[in-house]
């Protein structure tokens, strides 16, 4: 499952068998309180240990692809927990070891053997100093992998094989000390001014007696003194010349691996099978002032008897008997407040972790000890011991299978290989006994993890097939690939190798190839672009090193590649030219044709890694032939039609003909809804070692759930309820109207014809639905029947989706119950876990839930069974004090008083009395099944783990759940009917085909009335508790988690998701990274905006800024921006490539995003904003965010002008168009406009945002269906939102900017040729119905903002119309919500619009092109009411300032109305005084209405009339 931008949530279950670790590689932080060991497969487990010396597995990381090598702590600060690893390929990786996640990775040509970590003087920072198998020391930064600079020799250099780093007492410099495998000791002094463009050369080099060296170690207590390990002996050397000072050889066979420095004058050191021995050094050999020996004051200067060789004293033991399979991996810790503690860590094949305290034992007591046999010395037992299985043996509930309680669990019955179907809601999974097991996947997995007292093992069907000999090896569902295969056909290979085809449906066995000679290792599926013969095919490989193609039609194998000499590696396709391209593990490449089984070519070295890195299946035909002649000729040579066929295709396409016509001009962006191909729940079997079982892991894709249970959603919707989510609102099909000349009535006629042809063909489908339903059809019966929709466009009802059958709504809604019954904070509301239990069909779980979390190129980190071992063990006490002292009421049921009551009232008696008992019949139930399975898990456990351990795990698990379960929510709560509770979905098919016979019903059964109340009422509940379960994860969660248990959302991961491209995603992320910036305070956002304004493109580096227009790439960064264009916000770099501009430009678009949430939320606004209630207003005036506020505006400035630049750059490479970055800058220029509007060119702001929304009716319907927008659709969404939260918080702003380009146009117009296409191509020009829809919004939520700048509002309505329309339709039909206001009429005999404007003047407009208005001084006050006369004659107007209303004559006076018309005032009267105050609604006041041409009635707002005459 693809992993970059989704959100993703993985589940595992681990079975009954800890899964195999065989150590290579072990490590301590130096608060020792963390064991980070690698083992040879690849994985990497993070131990947490307790002050008490109680080790517990907390996760396992998967991500390298070999061996781990050696491990690094790359920070030893407390709070900054990072571990460097690196593998035998060249693979190294950054992990957290707080969560798991990979921060940084790659590979290169190096191979480490040895990684130290070490901050050297005059640096901050940790510095990586590895050495392995390349003669040189890298010195590297362990967040970009980057080499900082390099130590080389001069003098034989060699591979190193061990360095040490020092810091002498007296010098100012650091000393690398390092022996290379030829045995030469050599010494960089490092000063600190190294670069990596200057080689650093040694100082010193000598030659030593010392060949393939496994540890160099300087004592750190005498720094004269140097410990050399090699396999057959260690040797103690005089670190001044390096000359020999004493040596220990090894015996018994045992070869020495390594060794350290315990005190001045002890050491320890380990052989290869895990014993260590402690040594007491001759202190008469050694020197410096540390040693007692050389002191004269001391007792030791004088002793008589100073042995000549090493004294062993203490032989570590391992408790284990027999050898292991693997020499373990050792490593030796020092810790403690002052270094005192000495520990050894030992980690073997098996996966156990030794941990020896390390004595300090006295002279005299080392003298005793007597030296004739190693077995005869003391024994030093570790001080804990433990393994991964000893986890599963002391509890087996921790972890359970995927078929527990379904299948028979012991001995040659473990599962080898595991697939899921999706489209049909089964996993199957082969055994080691050869049979296949399918069963329904969300209830296995439900059974396992949740309590549902109505699903029992006897209620799940379960099909076994037997057919194989021996063990499945791999398994292949080829309907998952291509729906090409029939959906009833599942294939099988094992360790009899054969490959099974099977019905799975019908459970029987189709066809047996057996055609290899050996065991199956894979399966696969050819491209979609092969010849017809091959579509029908599936491709097997065995470990006989064959590979085959099997004709699944044809029930015979139609290709043979038996002749590679090494395994296979990969298979990789060139269909067009019906290439099979085979590549094995040493290096050799194969190319096969597939139609003719002929072997092509067989190449070696960097011509077969191009071949392999040019294979791509979804080839152009132009591509696919370099070399026509070349290509022709091995045609002809080998009978091959396909490369005949894509020949002939290319020169059609090169060349063609006369009446085909080549598009000039792409087509416009369509209303597309993209949508995920991605399950919402997929499973996949999961092994660390070939000879393990599977464990099971579970995907969780919220986008991909989200969308399906919105797209089943619409599916079921009656096509009343269709209508009413009609894709074209009514009031913008009003706008087009009017900006659109009329249509003619034989387009009216023909949409008429086929919008009756449209409802009959849905009748006659809807009667063909029926009849299948009334039959039981089961349309999934069907082998070659999709059950995919094909969504091209749901801009009508032809589009709509597929009749969805029942049982995909099963597995929908199957899986958001499992997924919400896992993610929700059980234990913190016990009303709230009521309600969800009972009236939602949440289901509690049974067992603490082992999460996991993706990162960096699919790098994973699991949380193993113990993880939450160590939180649970220290916070029992203090929970327990909690429980008896915690008994204030909490601030949820504050929220709750009036909501809560309403939700419980009705039903009452079902939720007080049937649902007790159901609930202590599921724990009755749950208590036997517990018993006769003895897989219990202590419910306190499950509590804590749930309340506190499992928000205590780490940020990035937080941010993930949380934006899970509030998406999720929301978007079930906008469902109708969205409860779990058993048969709820067959109620909501039922309800929604009552729906209309109930409104029908109405007028004649009151039955019908009272039943549809009823379920209005539970629908109301339902949608309250989505509503509720969100409210607690979004904002009540810390304060019932408790502070000191809560790990916060990462507002970082938060931002990058502020324009997520699932709308639900979108929205739960801002309101989650919202609700954080008020949690943590001022104080909290200051360290926010410190930690990020740094990264503000103004500065940050210019080369790799943001905001750098005249930036011109090199050649070699083109194909890492066009990899990196959809990526900046929400993904992640591309793999195996290093760019530290990628990372750069990342920070910046994050900073851009967080200041701006910071700014527009919490910033000072110049002027109150009319968006915001009158609290928010206060609270910004008491105290700005420190440099939004009016003194310090610094990042206000630097902000907007980022967001203004995201907005209106073009696109390119470095910043491609509608990416997340810019629909954020778009959103945060519309919530934060009050703030940012000081520092903007409001009128190029208006005029991008206008240039998005030019399409945004035709991309942007009301109704997605739960389907995301393309992202140009989305950025229009985006546009037009902004645009409307600009207008609404600063009305006079965007009037009086579009009044002023108006004019300009207008300006530009009249000086211009008519149909200019220039002018044409304005947006004021494409953007009519835009500007027109947001003036109807001012209108309707400002009016009075609107009245104050009525003549500026009437500017640009004038502009936008269609004045052929205006003048045959009216004013009043086409734009009639400029016609609320009393101070404008329209004369439909002059065609004059007449405003009257606060000034006291009025103006009319004359209804011609690009002409201006003309104002007349009428009133010494605002002008209130103007009126028209029927006959067009006069004008009446009215102000209340004078009290005045006076007639205008606005017909012409001359005979047949030639000549101008002149407005001129005929009469004026006094009219009595309005009582006006401050609270008055001017725009109500008065009402002018003629009654006659000559005779107008004065209405005002308290009913008094008066008559007047002209």
């Amino acid at each position: 499952m693809g992993t970059t931008g989704n959100l993703v949530v993985p589940v595992v279950l681990w079975g009954h068998h800890a899964p195999t670790h065989c150590i290579s590689a072990i490590t301590m932080n130096s608060q020792l309180d963390s064991i980070v060991t690698g083992c040879n497969d690849g994985q990497i487990v993070i131990w947490e240990v307790t002050r008490l010396w109680q080790i517990y597995p907390r996760h396992m990381l998967f991500g390298h692809t070999a061996s781990i090598s050696c491990l690094s702590f790359g920070n030893e600060q407390h709070g900054f927990p990072y571990v460097v690893s690196s593998s035998e390929n060249g693979e190294m990786c950054l992990w957290d070891t707080s969560d798991g996640r990979c921060l940084e990775s790659t590979k290169l040509p190096l191979v480490h053997t040895c990684i130290q970590s070490y901050r050297f003087r005059g640096s901050q920072e940790i510095r990586l100093v590895c050495n392995g198998f390349y003669p040189e020391i890298h010195v590297m930064d362990p967040f970009g992998f980057e080499i900082i600079f390099s130590l080389h020799s001069k003098v034989t250099p060699n591979w190193i094989s061990a360095c040490c780093i020092l810091r002498p007492v007296k010098g100012e410099d650091d000393v690398v000390v390092a022996v290379s495998n030829s045995g030469a000791v050599k010494v960089w002094s490092l000063s600190g001014e190294e670069s990596k463009l200057k080689p650093v050369y040694e100082d010193e080099s000598k030659q030593i007696r010392c060949l393939n060296a496994q540890t160099l170690r300087c004592c750190p207590y005498n720094q004269r003194t140097v410990l050399i390990v090699c396999s057959k002996s260690w040797q103690i050397y005089d670190a001044s010349d390096f000359t020999l000072l004493c040596s220990e050889s090894n015996r018994n066979g045992e070869h020495w691996v390594g060794g350290d420095f315990i005190s001045v004058d002890r050491v320890v050191v380990w052989n290869n099978e895990g014993k260590g021995y402690l040594y007491k050094l001759p202190t008469n050999l050694l020197k410096g002032k540390a040693l007692s020996s050389t002191n004269p004051e001391s007792p030791d200067y004088h002793a008589h008897y100073q042995p000549s060789s090493p004294q062993a004293y203490y032989v570590l033991n391992t408790l284990k008997e027999q050898q292991c399979v693997c020499s373990p991996a050792m490593d030796f810790q020092r810790g403690g407040k002052n270094n005192d503690e000495k520990f050894l860590l030992c980690g073997n094949s098996e996966g156990q972790i030794l941990v020896w305290n390390l004595p300090d034992i006295s002279e005299p007591k080392t003298t005793c000890i007597k030296q004739d046999n190693y077995y005869n010395l003391p024994t030093l037992y570790p001080k804990v011991k433990t393994a991964l299985q000893d986890l599963w043996d002391e509890n087996p509930a921790t972890s359970v299978g995927l078929l527990d309680q379904l299948c028979e669990q012991k001995r040659g019955l473990e599962i080898t290989a595991t697939i899921h179907i999706p489209s049909q809601g089964f996993v199957v999974c082969g055994r080691q006994d050869g049979s296949l097991i399918i069963a329904p996947a969300t209830k296995c997995v439900i059974l396992q993890l949740l309590h549902k007292k109505e699903l029992t093992p006897n209620k799940i069907s379960v099909k076994v097939l037997q057919g194989h000999d021996g063990r499945v090896t791999c398994l292949l569902y080829p309907c998952n690939e291509s729906t090409r295969y029939e959906s009833a056909h599942l294939i099988s290979g094992g360790t009899d190798f054969s490959v099974i085809l099977w019905d799975m449906f019908q459970g029987i066995k189709l066809h047996t190839f057996t055609v290899h000679g050996g065991e199956i290792t894979q399966l696969l599926v050819p491209p979609n672009s092969c010849n017809p013969r091959i579509l029908t095919a599936i491709c097997s490989v065995a470990s006989d090193h064959s590979v085959t193609l099997l004709s699944l039609r044809e029930r015979k194998c139609i290709m043979l590649a038996g002749r590679h000499l090494f395994p296979v590696r990969v298979i990789k396709w060139r269909p067009l030219d019906d290439f099979m391209v085979v590549g094995c593990t040493d290096g050799t490449v194969y190319v096969w044709q597939m139609e003719t089984g002929h072997l092509d070519r067989c190449v070696h070295g960097i011509i077969a890694e191009e071949i392999l890195n040019n294979c791509d299946e979804h080839a152009v035909a132009v591509e696919a032939l370099t070399n026509p002649s070349i290509t022709l000729t091995q045609a002809l040579k080998r009978r091959n039609l396909a490369t005949f066929r894509n020949l002939a295709q290319q020169k059609l396409t090169q060349n063609p003909g006369p009446t085909q016509v080549q598009p000039l001009i792409s087509a416009a962006p369509k209303p597309e809804l993209v949508k995920p191909q991605a399950s919402p729940l997929l499973i996949q079997g999961i092994r660390t070692n070939t000879n393990n079982p599977d464990a099971h892991l579970l995907f969780f894709d919220t986008e991909s759930l989200i969308v399906q249970l919105l797209t089943e959603e619409y599916a079921l919707m009656t096509p009343g309820e269709i209508e009413a989510f009609n894709t074209t609102s009514p009031t913008m099909e009003r706008l087009h109207n009017a900006i659109q000349p009329e249509v003619s009535e034989a387009a009216v006629k023909i949409a008429g014809l086929i919008a009756k042809v449209k409802d009959k063909a849905e009748n006659v489908g809807h009667k063909i639905q029926n009849k299948v339903e009334a039959t039981q059809y089961s349309p999934q019966s069907s082998p070659k029947q999709s059950n995919r929709p094909s969504v091209t466009s749901l801009t009508s009802e032809k589009h709509r989706p597929n009749s969805i059958h029942i049982k995909s709504i099963d597995i929908t809604m199957e899986t958001a119950q499992l997924f919400m019954s896992c993610l929700h904070a059980w234990g913190l509301d016990p009303d709230l876990d009521k309600l969800c239990h009972s009236k939602l069909g949440l289901l509690r779980p049974k067992r603490a839930v082992s999460f996991g979390l993706f990162s960096r190129h699919g790098h994973m980190s699991l949380l193993l069974p113990g993880g939450h071992k160590k939180q649970f063990r220290l916070q029992q006490n203090l929970l327990l004090q909690n429980v008896i002292s915690n008994k204030k009421p909490t601030l949820i049921e504050q929220v709750r008083q009036k909501s809560m009551e309403d939700l419980i009232t009705f039903d009452e008696f079902e939720m007080d009395s049937s649902t007790e008992n159901d609930d202590n019949e599921s724990d009755a139930a749950l208590a036997m099944n517990s018993s006769n399975t003895g897989n219990s898990f202590p419910e306190d456990e499950i509590h804590r783990f749930s309340t506190k351990s499992r928000w205590q795990i780490s940020q990035a698990i937080t941010t993930q759940h949380l934006l899970s379960v509030i998406s999720v929510a929301n978007t079930l709560m906008s469902m109708n009917y969205a409860s779990f509770l058993e048969g709820s979905h067959l109620k909501r098919i039922k309800r929604r085909k009552k729906q209309q016979s109930l409104s029908t019903m109405a007028q004649t059964d009151p039955d019908s009335d009272e039943e549809g109340e009823r379920a209005s009422i539970q629908q109301a509940q339902i949608k309250q508790g989505w509503s509720l379960l969100a409210a607690l994860h979004c904002v009540l969660l810390p304060e019932l988690v408790g502070s000191g248990n809560y790990q916060a959302p990462q507002v970082e991961m938060l931002a990058r998701r502020w324009q997520d491209r699932c709308l639900e995603i979108r929205e739960a992320a801002q309101a989650l990274l919202l609700a954080e910036l008020r949690r943590i305070g001022p104080e909290g956002r200051k360290k926010v905006v410190d930690e990020w304004a740094p990264h503000l493109p103004t500065y940050v580096d210019p080369s790799v800024s943001l905001m750098n227009e005249n930036l011109h790439k090199g050649e070699g960064d083109e194909e890492e921006e066009d990899e990196e264009e959809q990526i900046l916000t929400e993904g992640e770099p591309p793999a195996n490539k290093l760019s530290s501009n990628f990372e750069s430009r990342r920070k910046q678009a994050t900073a851009i995003i967080m200041l701006g949430v910071v700014g527009a939320e919490f910033g000072h606004e110049i002027e109150p904003s009319k968006r915001k209630p009158d609290t928010d207003q206060k609270k910004l005036r008491r105290a700005g965010q420190e440099g939004f506020s009016l003194s310090n505006y610094s990042l206000a400035r630097l902000t907007s002008h980022a967001l203004t630049f995201l907005l209106s750059q073009p696109a390119s490479q470095r910043i491609p168009a509608y990416t997340p970055i810019r629909r954020a800058s778009i959103d945060l220029l519309g919530r934060g406009f009050t703030v940012w509007e000081p520092y903007l060119d409001v009128s190029a702001v208006l005029l991008g945002l206008l240039e998005l929304c030019v399409d945004a009716d035709r991309l942007v319907p009301n109704m997605t269906f739960g389907l995301p927008l393309t992202p140009y659709a989305d950025a229009s969404r985006t546009a037009r939102h902004s645009l409307s939260l600009i207008a609404t918080a600063r009305p006079p702003a965007f009037i009086i900017t579009m009044a002023k380009e108006v004019a300009r146009y207008n300006t530009l117009a009249q000086n211009a040729q008519p149909q200019h296409p220039q002018l044409m191509n304005l947006v004021l020009v494409r953007a009519k119905a835009e500007i027109l829809r947001v003036v109807e919004l001012l209108v309707d939520k400002m009016p009075n903002d609107v009245a104050e700048l009525l003549i500026e509002v009437m500017d640009v309505v004038v502009h936008c119309l269609d004045l052929s329309q205006l003048k045959s339709k009216g004013l009043q039909e086409v734009f009639p919500a400029i016609c609320r206001f009393g101070m404008v009429t329209y004369c439909s005999h002059n065609k004059r619009i007449w405003v009257g404007a606060k000034n006291g003047t009025l103006a009319f407009y004359e209804l011609k092109p690009h002409s201006k208005c003309t104002t007349i001084s009428a009133h010494t006050g605002p002008v209130i009411a103007v009126m028209v006369s029927p006959d067009g004659k006069h004008l009446a107007s009215y102000s209340h300032a004078d009290s005045k209303l006076k007639f205008w004559q606005t017909a012409s006076s001359n005979i047949f109305g030639i000549g101008p018309q002149q407005t001129k005032c005929v009469k004026q009267l006094s009219t009595p005084p309005c009582h006006v105050t401050p609270l008055t609604n001017l725009l109500k006041l008065v009402r002018l209405v003629w009654l006659d041409n000559r005779t107008v009635v004065l209405l005002t707002v308290d009913g008094t009339e008066a008559k007047y005459t002209i």
